[in-house]
């Protein structure tokens, strides 16, 4: 949770894991204060494993806490200070990846995520982090590249299936991004952040229409996604002039054949 892993993802991580945990209800306080749903709070409840999972240290939680609150320099800090005892914690590295990331400093959290991978290189989530990041500096080669490692590790990674078409999107391959990303969406059917890069690809390709029906189904799932709010104001923006001009070229259509 401290990384930014989804608990659908958490979730199935723990099943193909065969964790079970012992929730108690100070853990589930725990949990929800970190940003759990009761959802899953209740489905890892219900695991049966073959080992138990470890007591989750107060220090991390805590972290995983401040990111939830997107209080990132308080998390940092704390990952550190555990990283300082636990140098090869390659998971820590993950999160340190993922708050510096959050922070806007690509250069760092790249540097988390490099550290993370040649620790556990086997680690889907990992490569999904590297593939953002490679992404945002418009590297679209490797951006793919990473995302495929993903996807080569765990096939049905929703995430890897979203940064595949955020690196196809900078690639200008549109109709490619578009089927990938409908992928992420077939296994994270909820995710706004999804709908949105859908729009971005829709907006990209001028259909304005199927567009703003991707941004709203964004604000839906999360009124507080800000670039999806802006992106519909754009398109129903262009919307509106586009009905504007074919308005007026009716008009003059029909003045020009009105007999005088």
């Amino acid at each position: 949770m401290a990384a930014g892993i989804p608990g659908q993802r958490l979730l199935r991580l723990a099943q193909e894991r065969r964790i079970s945990f012992a929730v108690s209800e100070s853990t589930a306080r725990t949990l929800s204060k970190a940003g759990a749903s009761t959802e899953l709070i209740n489905d890892l409840r219900k695991l049966k494993g073959q080992r138990e999972s470890r007591p989750c240290s107060m220090q991390l939680a805590q972290a995983a806490t401040f990111v939830h609150q997107q209080n990132y320099d308080d998390a940092e800090a704390i990952i550190r200070k555990l990283l300082t005892a636990t140098p090869d914690n390659a998971d820590l590295h993950l999160a340190l990846g993922y708050i510096r990331l959050q922070q806007g400093d690509l250069d760092e959290a790249f540097d988390g995520y490099a550290d993370a991978k040649d620790l556990n290189p086997e680690f889907p989530e990992i490569h999904n982090g590297l593939a953002y990041i490679f992404y945002r500096s418009n590297d679209a080669e490797n951006a793919i590249a990473e995302a495929r490692t993903a996807l080569s590790i765990d096939p049905q990674n929703a995430e890897g299936y979203r940064y595949l078409g955020l690196g196809l999107y900078v690639n200008d391959n549109y109709p490619a991004a578009l089927h990938v990303l409908q992928e992420s969406l077939a296994r994270e059917p909820n995710c706004a952040d999804t709908y949105y890069d859908i729009g971005q690809v829709q907006m990209a390709e001028k259909n304005l229409a199927a567009a703003a029906e991707s941004y709203k189904t964004a604000i839906r799932l999360n009124p507080g996604l800000i670039e999806a709010q802006s992106g519909l104001r754009l398109v129903l923006r262009e919307l509106e002039q586009a009905q504007a001009t074919l308005d007026q070229h009716q008009k003059s259509q029909t003045e020009s054949t009105t007999p005088r």
